[in-house]
């Protein structure tokens, strides 16, 4: 069983009262620390730094728990910290009672990222905000200032009866004996190079399920598992734990479209050959329904739909304890012959071609 079906959640969501307040106004009170910090925050240090009409910021750690078992980060990592800052860019624009629904996430991918990439930011700023619809977007960029990633988002904005009379409610947040998850050391392993370049990544994924390999750290940290593998597909289930659920209280939209592009990234690498990679070029994400925290498995499976020499495509879709998609994406990737993961990981090399590459 997955320490997050077994460990308490930290965290909480803000009360009904902070509905009396504009959505700037609670923008504000979350950067001052005038609202609970949600459990994403304490999973993998997802923060609000900052916000105004103009610009709303989040921080994130590149913590070494979000490695792949290459030793990189899975493309989809900027949808979690870009999902955040989108949403709320379009939040300043509203008025009490209103909140933005994110319909769908999409991601122009620049660089990858690495644990060495230190602290990622995204900065996101309204584009367009009506009545019933808000689009924004965002820049993502690594602790040296290079832009990782380029996103945009569109939300439906819904209305909700105003409390009368709100009082807010203080706010303590509670002290804790052992550090957040993405603080402690990590477990799982990133593979040996020998490895990648002697075996397919749908014999890897067998020797991970029969114990011979160890797990990638992200799959231990958001308790990834049943992963089945074969070429032009891949599997893998989650529980819908209360540890993925935003201020909102339903599970975080950013952690859904890093679930779909990890079976995404698994498909694609079911058809590079070994000593080779690949390079995400982008990620469209549509969200068609909430998943509610309730502990019960969630599905993300991923098909490769074009399989070039060059270009590889394939679609996702995460499906709920009940049978029901709740999630579909799409993603394109450039294929890197002879290329291997590893040095890349420690040249801290880009893997996105060059134009003498393309």
């Amino acid at each position: 069983m997955s320490w997050l079906e077994t460990e308490p959640v930290r965290g909480s969501y803000p009360s009904i009262e902070f509905l009396a307040l504009s959505g700037i106004d609670r923008m504000r009170a979350g950067s001052k620390g005038l609202m609970p910090k949600p459990p994403i925050h304490h999973l993998f240090g997802l923060t609000h730094l900052s916000s105004s009409v103009a610009q709303t910021t989040f921080v994130m750690p590149a913590s070494p728990w979000l490695q792949s078992a290459a030793g990189v980060f899975v493309p989809g990592t900027t949808a979690l910290l870009a999902d955040a800052p989108l949403g709320s860019a379009i939040l300043t624009a509203l008025g009490p009672g209103q909140i933005a629904i994110t319909s769908d996430l999409t991601i122009n991918h620049l660089r990858p990222t690495y644990p060495s990439s230190g602290r990622l930011t995204a900065r996101a700023r309204p584009i367009e905000v009506g009545r019933r619809l808000g689009l924004s977007e965002a820049l993502i960029e690594d602790a040296r200032g290079e832009v990782v990633a380029h996103s945009t988002t569109r939300c439906f904005i819904r209305d909700f009866p105003v409390p009368e009379n709100a009082e807010l409610p203080p706010i303590v947040e509670p002290t804790y004996d052992i550090p957040d998850p993405y603080l402690r050391p990590f477990t799982g392993s990133t593979i040996e190079p020998a490895v990648w370049a002697s075996r397919t990544f749908v014999e890897i994924c067998e020797a991970i399920n029969a114990g011979e390999l160890p797990p990638a750290p992200f799959s231990e940290l958001f308790g990834f598992t049943h992963l089945e593998a074969k070429e032009g597909y891949f599997r893998s289930s989650a529980p819908s734990s209360a540890w993925f659920t935003s201020p909102a209280g339903t599970v975080y939209g950013g952690f859904l479209a890093y679930f779909a592009d990890s079976v995404i990234s698994g498909a694609m690498n079911t058809v590079v050959p070994p000593g080779s990679t690949f390079a995400a070029l982008d990620l469209k994400v549509s969200f068609l329904r909430p998943v509610m925290p309730d502990g019960r498995p969630i599905t993300a499976t991923a098909d490769v739909v074009h399989r070039g020499k060059t270009l590889v495509v394939a679609d996702s879709e995460v499906v709920n304890a009940d049978g029901k998609v709740v999630v579909k994406a799409t993603s394109s990737a450039a294929v890197m012959e002879g290329r291997s993961w590893i040095p890349a990981v420690i040249d801290d090399a880009p893997l996105v071609p060059t134009d003498q590459e393309a």
